[in-house]
This record gives C-alpha cells, structure tokens and sequence, in this order.
C-alpha cells in the first residue's frame, strides 16, 4: 500500500467538505481515513489561512469550504495531474 502525499491529503479533504459540506471534523476523518488529531491540526491551519470555516447547523458544528478554499482544491488537482504526467507524484 503507497503513501498518500501532502497534496492528497489536502485533495482528500477540500473534496470532502466540498461534497459535504458543514461535516463534523469526526466524520470528516473517518471520510478521509485520517486520525482526529491529525486532521484537527491540519484543519486549524487550513482555518487560519481561510480556506475552511467553521459552520453551525442547530448544535451541530462543522466545517465548509470558503471560496478560496474552493480554488485552492481546483489548483491541488491540476498540480497533482501535472505531477502525475511527468511520473513525479510520489517523490
């Protein structure tokens, strides 16, 4: 079984919330096969740099993709298909 990349990771979760949006970090890390604790500290950055934001839905909280998250899952997936066509994804 390979490794994902930094750049999948990121994917795996932009294309989540962009499915799902307002998931609960819980589910969000079941959906992305990650560890709570790692996904919350990559969520907290991702927060930070506004492509993500928390959301309210009654007493459930999540998270949503901002407009600039959006575009940054948009650039992720065209570096990733660059990568993947010049057979350099996984270095």
């Amino acid at each position: 079984m390979t490794r994902r990349t930094r750049t999948r990771i990121l994917i795996d979760i932009l294309e989540a919330l962009s499915k799902h949006p307002g998931q609960p970090a819980t589910r969000l890390a079941t959906a992305t096969n990650m560890a709570y604790d790692r996904l919350a500290a990559i969520l907290e950055k991702l927060e930070e740099r506004g492509i993500v934001e928390k959301t309210r839905d009654g007493n459930r909280a999540g998270y949503a993709l901002t407009d600039r998250g959006k575009q940054l899952l948009r650039e992720l997936k065209r570096l990733e298909k660059i990568l993947r066509d010049f057979g350099i994804e996984t270095i």
